[in-house]
């Protein structure tokens, strides 16, 4: 593991405590160091800090039943009540719609 990993798996550490504060530092810290291992050996490494911080929250989601914080929704205002009226154009009928298309099919023609 090389300087730029450590910093990385040091980011998701510090994200995981941010979003589990509840949570004992050294429960993240196993769960980090397990998934960790499991990556242990492979060749190419540049998600292995992606892959860690998926894992432990997915593990931490569905071990605790604490869905994430979603952020507030956005209020916008309603649109003016606008009264219903009927269309213009009558609604075309079986007839009218196969009338239409046979001029452009060929074949229906």
């Amino acid at each position: 593991m090389d300087d730029s990993e450590k910093h990385d798996i040091d980011v998701v550490r510090t994200r995981l405590m941010q979003r589990y504060p509840d949570l004992d530092p050294e429960v993240i810290e196993d769960l980090i160091e397990a998934s960790l291992l499991r990556f242990d050996g492979c060749r190419i490494r540049d998600f292995v800090p992606l892959l860690i911080e998926r894992a432990a929250t997915r593990t931490l989601d569905a071990a605790h039943s604490r869905a994430p914080a979603q952020p507030e929704p956005i209020l916008t205002p309603e649109l003016p009540a606008t009264p219903h009226t009927e269309p213009a154009v009558p609604a075309a009928t079986s007839w009218t719609v196969r009338r239409v298309f046979a001029r452009h099919s060929p074949r229906l023609s």
